[in-house]
């Protein structure tokens, strides 16, 4: 099918959508989410806040950087969100009663849907839960979760509009929220819900073969993100590691801490920690490395960097659970990337890692580029669409549909 169609991209509160905010996995999402859909012919209508940046049909303001920094910040006007965003987790209310400035969102995003929608117009939730006040109103029948890699959407149980698919970023995201959604239950599946990887623009990756002598952790200054696992291994190798994320410092005699939750503590060693790396730092330094150790503790959803580390030709080392044995398979399990189970795997893994064909690494990382992951949207996208059809007219069929 060759079928155009019109989104309604609802985007954040807490910032605006631009490549400024590249440690942000929801805004880089959102923005080549936007990019896919414009390159497939359809019309994008992105709501959110003053700043984005977001190629589409029309972009809708909904609120202020005024009112971002009314709301979270502290005066430093050096950042445009009014704190020192590079040194500290973002601020938002997820989890918290909703501030005036998200309130206005939903009000907002409401008013300016309802003024351009059409009945066969998606509404694109990328934040489930947390933006269920304007699905609620709107009520578009093509209301769906694009991207699921968190633990708040929307199940059947909790709209009150019959339809409500969902594309989820792994198998693992998706099962874990069938199980949460019915516990120690057999529960059936959906055929509309659908298993859409991340997906990345490769104009922001270039390939290089040629490392340097370190290896590589990026992500939030926690625990859970494995960090000390990272720093285990390149101490039994003697190896530098690089350390890239927000939220950390190191003390005056050497240490390296967290600034707000102080659940770990790395001691002197060989390791530098860089602090927020903007966009060409990033490239630089993940390009680079001899692998970028991502060991993260809890089940990931997706963990966007080991993707990016292979589109640079950088093999990923990563934990054995979660997204990992979906994107780093059985059969290339040490050729693109490494799964591990113990200490003495990961240190396998890193004096493999610089023996790897940087070429094939690279070659398996395309897979998630957006060039290819659209095409699987489109097929989700014309799906639904069939089933809209097939709600206005009796003899049109829907799940049921044949092209013979």
């Amino acid at each position: 099918m060759d079928r155009k169609y019109r989104f309604h991209l609802l985007g954040l509160v807490h910032l605006p959508c631009t490549k400024e905010f590249i440690s942000c996995a929801f805004t880089q999402k959102n923005l080549n989410l936007a990019k896919m859909l414009i390159s497939l012919g359809h019309e994008v209508f992105y709501y959110g806040a003053e700043g984005s940046e977001v190629p589409c049909t029309e972009f809708v303001q909904t609120h202020t950087l005024s009112e971002i920094r009314k709301q979270w910040g502290d005066g430093d006007n050096r950042f445009s969100i009014g704190y020192d965003w590079h040194n500290a987790d973002f601020r938002h209310d997820f989890n918290d009663r909703r501030a005036p400035v998200t309130e206005k969102f939903y009000r907002n995003a409401v008013l300016e849907i309802e003024r351009r929608k059409r009945p066969d117009d998606f509404l694109l939730m990328t934040q489930g839960f947390y933006q269920k006040p304007i699905a609620d109103l709107v009520k578009l029948y093509l209301t769906c979760e694009p991207g699921i890699g968190y633990r708040g959407s929307l199940s059947p149980k909790a709209v009150d509009y019959r339809f409500h698919p969902r594309a989820f970023e792994s198998s693992y995201i998706q099962n874990f929220t069938y199980g949460s959604e019915a516990p120690y239950e057999c529960s059936d599946g959906s055929f509309y819900d659908r298993v859409i990887p991340n997906y990345f623009d490769l104009k922001d990756f270039k390939f290089t073969d040629e490392k340097d002598d370190y290896f590589l952790f990026i992500g939030r200054m926690i625990r859970r993100k494995g960090i000390q696992v990272a720093y285990e291994v390149c101490k039994a190798l003697n190896k530098k590691l690089v350390i890239v994320g927000q939220g950390a410092h190191v003390t005056k005699d050497g240490w390296l801490v967290p600034l707000v939750n102080p659940d770990f503590r790395l001691p002197p060693g060989n390791w530098e920690y860089v602090g927020f790396a903007d966009v060409e730092k990033r490239k630089r330094l993940m390009s680079k490395a001899l692998a970028v150790i991502a060991p993260t503790l809890y089940l990931e959803c997706f963990g966007g960097t080991h993707v990016e580390a292979m589109l640079f030709g950088t093999p990923p080392i990563t934990t054995n659970f979660g997204v990992f044995p979906g994107t780093i398979p059985d059969v290339l399990n040490g050729v693109v990337g490494f799964r591990c189970n113990t200490l003495q795997d990961f240190v396998d893994a890193a004096r493999k890692a610089p023996f790897v064909d940087h070429r094939k690494v690279r070659e398996y990382g395309e897979r998630f580029s957006m060039d290819k992951v659209k095409f699987e949207y489109q097929k989700w996208f014309d799906d639904m669409y069939q089933v809209y059809l097939s709600t206005l007219d009796t003899k049109v069929g829907g799940w049921n549909h044949l092209e013979l």
